[in-house]
């Protein structure tokens, strides 16, 4: 199907339908896009602490195979992680806390560094908001934010601070 008129001169212009096709595919297609890896970067003294980003967790892979450990990763995610975040100095702590939107929910949490370190919460900052609290060393850190249940999607904010959260 040709998307294109023929004007009064012989060229090709495009159509309002064809307009329209393209407008309605690039809706179609925009919460893929939505779903997209969220990076931040950091450096010791960071502004605006904590730094938050959002997302919505869960997914239908384990993340215990994520992980390629079976310790302590509870949790189905997707495969692609929910975040980046590049580390610019060493830390000599940084608290990772996720928070549900809705109480009820039941996070997990992953995160894997480019230097191979593999740390996974369960609930340990009380309740059900997973928390991590570690010395972490410059550079980039995957970030995976699970369910307790595969297949369960819940929205949550994760906090990043240099001092420990409650």
């Amino acid at each position: 199907m040709d998307m294109h008129k023929l004007d009064g001169t012989g060229k090709k212009r495009w159509g309002w339908g064809a307009i329209a096709g393209l407008t309605m595919a690039l809706a179609i297609t925009a919460p893929s896009i939505a779903q997209n890896v969220q990076n931040m970067s950091l450096g010791r003294g960071f502004r605006d602490d904590p730094a938050t980003m959002k997302g919505t967790a869960g997914g239908r892979v384990s993340l215990a195979s994520i992980a390629g450990i079976t310790d302590n990763c509870r949790g189905f995610a997707n495969t692609a992680p929910n975040h980046t975040v590049t580390l610019t100095d060493n830390f000599p702590a940084l608290d990772i806390l996720v928070r549900p939107d809705n109480i009820n929910d039941d996070p997990t949490l992953l995160i894997k560094g480019s230097n191979g370190d593999i740390l996974c919460a369960d609930e340990e900052g009380g309740g059900r908001r997973p928390q991590i609290n570690s010395r972490l060393v410059k550079g980039s850190y995957q970030i995976w934010v699970g369910s307790k249940t595969p297949n369960q999607s819940f929205n949550y904010t994760l906090s990043l601070s240099e001092a420990r959260q409650k």
